[in-house]
């Protein structure tokens, strides 16, 4: 990392925590995590006293995990998009975006940085969430390889995340409508899975139902939280990521000529 983008990436982080943003994303995170966390383990007492009793289904602490796991993937469609929407738009609403760009800075650092910051605090949100960890290792003993590929996905997930909400940040000076389009087009992805199942529909050599759920996040992270770590999984998150942030940095730098 270049001075530039470090300087650039301190100062967003800064913006960041200067404000009650941070503060009420990882209050909000928290809170949810932490009643479906409760919830799941009432569930799994109450499974393992039927079990005791002699009837019941199964339920394991990895599967437990597992499904706090996704439940915490889907969670985080909803919190990625307020880290990105300030990114360009803020920027734009203040008119401090011409500034950036006469800088003799790249749009190249401008983009890395912003999405850098984007990532910092998303991965501090997710962070928090070891916490978790260390209570399903006092209650039991999960399968701490397969819980160490879900952070993994979790991660790859979210850098697909932030890379979208900063693209679509960056097209508009509404925080407000960067946020809502971000949110909508990250559901989407997330249920290309559900849309594409039983899908018949093709278009010359192109089959429209596993396109969908290759497309589709949601696909991709069943492998890691499965503790499976797949190149195509990997390729796909990195691949969509790169793409994003291109067309997120042709944008930026088609402001530079208007």
């Amino acid at each position: 990392m270049n001075s530039k983008v470090g300087a650039l990436v301190k100062r967003e982080v800064r913006s960041y925590y200067w404000s009650p943003l941070a503060y009420v994303l990882m209050g909000v995170f928290l809170f949810l995590m932490g009643s479906i966390f409760t919830k799941f383990i009432i569930l799994y007492q109450q499974y393992n006293f039927q079990q005791s009793m002699g009837s019941g289904p199964s339920v394991t602490l990895d599967k437990l995990a597992n499904y706090f796991y996704q439940n915490m993937a889907f969670v985080l469609c909803f919190i990625a998009p307020f880290v990105t929407m300030r990114l360009y738009a803020e920027e734009k609403r203040q008119s401090t975006m011409e500034l950036l760009l006469t800088a003799p800075i790249s749009s190249t650092s401008i983009v890395l940085s912003k999405y850098i910051s984007a990532m910092l605090l998303i991965f501090s949100v997710v962070a928090l969430t070891m916490l978790y960890v260390f209570f399903l290792v006092i209650w039991g003993n999960p399968d701490l390889q397969v819980i160490l590929s879900t952070y993994i996905g979790l991660l790859l997930m979210l850098s697909t995340y932030m890379a979208v909400g900063a693209l679509i940040s960056s097209f508009t000076s509404s925080q407000a409508i960067a946020a809502i389009f971000t949110f909508l087009t990250v559901l989407l992805l997330w249920l290309f899975q559900s849309f594409g199942q039983g899908m018949t529909a093709t278009t010359g050599p192109i089959e429209w139902g596993p396109l969908m759920i290759y497309l589709s996040p949601l696909s991709h992270f069943t492998s890691f939280s499965n503790g499976l770590i797949q190149v195509k999984d990997v390729v796909y998150f990195v691949s969509f990521t790169a793409v994003a942030l291109f067309l997120t940095h042709q944008v930026v730098e088609s402001h530079r000529w208007k």
